[in-house]
């Protein structure tokens, strides 16, 4: 008779996906999704809307300022119902309401409807992802959170590097409306499959955060917390707005609010505007978030590694400079080749700070309570991206360029850089182990 195996000699079980990565799959699909067809695809819709309807750049974009001030007024209450309600019940409410908005902005009469189809989709894409997303990404990862989060929010610019240059046929075969009416409806498809994956938390499952047995370590770059207990040192909303650090933050993230909502929703029309051909606009436009990629997947795998604060600052100066690049175009309409300067510089810097924000929002203020506090930072910040659209519109039916507004986009990234500098962490630095003596 044969003898059993001994244990040492029979092979391991096979190890299970952590289920925190399906669970990003699902947010990832959703983030695509909405990044592709609405935040960065609806630039290609606004010249028909401007075509058929006659509108001022000034009237259209103050659609885009009432949804600045909408997702100000919900962002707090966004934050509060994640930890009260739970993260996959609003998933639930935004994923149906933002697919509703955008059935109601296809069948557009007038410009209160207009509006009011805006506000639809802020309050349902609010709920959808963004906050919601980046709170479930902290509570399911710790000593990947940067991997995580970087994966996440690579997903904007795929999403647009893919979507808009067939939303550009679509809206050139059926029309904007029937666009619009076709990309809510398929929303509404893809909430099925994202909402059976997503769950609240890993202790939700009976898991720990980065799968079973990972708790205790947590990584660390020099910017971020120390490792286990101490990250879960989380500060509430009013412990928070009594730090240095979280006002410094909130300086600079407004800044660059309102520099990017100044351009990247006039972007397409600005440049079709000095005569570049709206085959090469579209490349610009899809190139933007295309290569924004770079910018996010560097900088959000350096941010377990590096100090964020020196990160954000970069961020900040390579937008500037980006941007300087566009304003010349503008004042040079026949200099078409500064768009790829602009590219280079603005996309890698604006897709880097993305990441960056988040993973040393998490860092700083801890996983405990980030929902609450990660939305009072935007809710705080975001008026910039109310005025940003506006003022860009009301800059081009005054002076019939958009020179001014994209100058002044760049000055105010280069305005953040010191103010990056300054946040420094607020907790407590775990002191370094000594080498022991031979």
């Amino acid at each position: 008779m044969k003898a059993a195996p001994t244990p040492a000699l029979l092979p391991p079980p096979p190890r299970k996906v952590f289920y925190g990565w399906w669970v990003l799959l699902a947010l990832c699909a959703t983030t695509f999704y909405i990044a592709g067809s609405f935040w960065w695809g609806f630039s290609v819709f606004f010249p028909a809307i401007l075509e058929e309807f006659g509108w001022s750049r000034a009237q259209a974009s103050l659609a885009l300022t009432f949804q600045g001030l909408e997702a100000i007024s919900v962002a707090a209450a966004i934050g509060y119902l994640v930890e009260k309600a739970g993260a996959r019940r609003l998933m639930l409410f935004g994923l149906v309401t933002t697919g509703l908005g955008l059935i109601l902005l296809g069948r557009t009469s007038s410009l209160w409807s207009f509006y009011g189809a805006f506000a639809v989709i802020a309050v349902g894409t609010s709920a959808a992802a963004g906050i919601v997303a980046q709170t479930l990404v902290v509570k399911w990862f710790r000593r990947q959170r940067g991997r995580a989060t970087t994966v996440l929010m690579l997903m904007p610019g795929l999403g647009a590097t893919l979507i808009i240059p067939v939303l550009t046929i679509m809206i050139d075969t059926i029309g904007w409306r029937q666009s619009l009416q076709f990309i809510g409806v398929g929303l509404w498809v893809l909430a099925v499959p994202v909402l059976l994956v997503v769950r609240d938390s890993p202790e939700s499952m009976g898991l720990e955060p980065d799968g079973a047995g990972s708790g205790g370590a947590s990584g660390q770059g020099s910017g971020g917390t120390a490792a286990g207990g101490q990250e879960e040192r989380g500060f509430s909303v009013r412990e928070v707005v009594r730090l240095r650090t979280f006002w410094f933050l909130v300086a600079c993230f407004t800044l660059w609010s309102l520099a990017m909502s100044s351009v990247q929703p006039h972007l397409f029309v600005a440049l079709i505007g000095i005569e570049m051909p709206r085959s090469e606009a579209t490349l610009v436009v899809a190139l933007l978030p295309a290569l924004s990629m770079i910018g996010r997947l560097g900088f959000g795998l350096l941010t377990d590694t590096v100090d964020q604060r020196y990160l954000l600052a970069v961020a900040a100066a390579t937008m500037a400079v980006g941007l300087a690049f566009l304003a010349l175009l503008m004042a040079r309409p026949g200099a078409t080749w500064l768009a790829f300067p602009f590219l280079a510089f603005f996309a890698v810097g604006f897709g880097g700070s993305i990441p960056t924000r988040i993973v040393i929002s998490g860092y700083y203020f801890g996983r405990q309570h980030f929902a609450a506090v990660f939305a009072t930072l935007q809710a705080v910040s975001a008026w910039g991206g109310m005025v940003g659209p506006l003022f860009s519109g009301w800059v081009f039916d005054t002076t019939g360029s958009y020179l001014i507004a994209f100058a002044l986009a760049g000055v105010l990234c280069a305005l953040s850089l010191p103010l990056t500098l300054m946040a420094a962490n607020p907790q407590p630095r775990v002191p370094s182990r000594q080498p022991t003596p031979p």
